[in-house]
């Protein structure tokens, strides 16, 4: 039986007589409650496992089968395993995802390691941060984390696009700093995220270029003729990247600061009729200046978003998946019995979808404090 010990070790608690010796009563209960979790994890992921083969099964039949498919039983769908990157969605109401069982069964933290995905997925964490980040829940927080930890350590081993990471990783520090009190979780799991976020943040502030040697015998930006130069510039799709290249080398400056160069990005970025109502119908295109009116257009429009690759969602059979990745569309495979033929020539219509119109596809789970 416990007894109330009354000595210096712990005056007033509870002591309990082991196998092993004395302890105390807190410590046994936490003992307990840790092997209790160890087993309740053990069996949660024979669960899930179990889970994901099944629904797996359950797609094959339904491309077999594309009449009787998961649409009909309104149940979404885990297709292709773990590493899978097409998800198929529910039809019906009252069922759906959300935005952190996408995270995972996307494998977003993996398409960030794609240089074509990887512009698309830092969009998408940035807005997840800003907007949901701290009224997800613990397991989406996990994932979510996860996600930025391979998009930094992508960006430093590539060492581009890191002022990119670098902004979503201080905005998430921001946004968990201000959620202090109302974040969801234990203080313990506020302080170890924060602490990850700002060992991320460390990692980019330690982060240095690396720069050609001498010995390599290759040639530097400025050592290009002029038009190659020009080139260059035109394919930046950011201005702030013309602005940082131009304040690198007087010549370099030269050319980020020509009419002719920010014409082109305003008529690349903006349509013919914003341009018009900011410079006037009639207007002299050669007394224009466009740099100014550029600025003058991303304050009032923004920026045209260009990605290398984005998720488009299946006309047919409302899946959604990576455009180059593709997808197992039940219209590919006729069922038993049918006159339906497919034809291999034939293009299946989807539609490409933003990284805000994937962010309005997919509830938060909670509601923010």
């Amino acid at each position: 039986m416990p007894y109330t010990g009354d000595d210096w070790r712990s005056p007033g608690d509870f002591w309990v007589k082991t196998g092993s010796g004395w302890q105390k009563l807190d410590a046994l209960r936490a003992n307990v409650n840790r092997h209790i979790k160890r087993i309740a994890m053990n069996k949660k992921e024979k669960s899930l496992q179990n889970e994901l083969n099944h629904k797996s099964d359950a797609f094959q039949e339904a491309l077999i089968q594309p009449s009787q498919s998961c649409h009909q039983d309104n149940s979404p769908a885990f297709l292709g395993g773990a590493l899978a990157r097409y998800l198929l969605l529910p039809r019906g109401k009252g069922v759906y995802f959300t935005l952190g069982e996408v995270l995972l069964r996307l494998d977003i933290a993996g398409c960030a390691c794609d240089p074509r995905r990887f512009i698309y997925v830092c969009r998408m964490l940035e807005l997840m941060v800003c907007s949901h980040f701290v009224c997800f829940s613990g397991t989406a927080q996990k994932n979510l984390l996860y996600a930025l930890e391979e998009t930094v350590d992508v960006a430093i081993e590539s060492q581009k696009n890191l002022r990119h990471v670098r902004r979503i990783i201080r905005t998430a520090i921001q946004e968990l700093t201000k959620q202090q009190y109302t974040h969801v979780g234990s203080a313990a799991t506020w302080r170890a995220r924060l602490a990850m976020l700002e060992d991320m943040n460390n990692k980019l502030n330690k982060i240095e270029i690396s720069e050609p040697h001498e010995d390599d015998n290759t040639l530097a930006m400025i050592e290009l003729p002029d038009e190659c130069i020009r080139l260059i510039f035109r394919r930046f799709a950011d201005h702030e990247d013309i602005i940082n290249t131009g304040a690198t080398d007087k010549k370099l400056y030269k050319f980020s600061n020509e009419p002719l160069l920010w014409k082109h990005f305003c008529f690349f970025h903006f349509t013919k009729e914003q341009i018009l109502r900011e410079i006037g119908v009639g207007a002299d295109e050669n007394a224009v200046r466009w740099k100014a009116c550029y600025q003058k257009l991303y304050k009032r429009n923004g920026r045209r978003e260009l990605y290398g690759e984005m998720l488009h969602i299946c006309c047919h059979c409302n899946c959604l998946f990576w455009k180059n990745g593709g997808h197992p569309c039940s219209l590919e495979t006729a069922p038993e019995g049918s006159k339906r033929v497919y034809d291999p020539d034939m293009v299946i219509p989807s539609i490409p979808i933003t990284p805000q119109q994937f962010m309005e596809m997919f509830p938060t789970g909670s509601t923010p404090p």
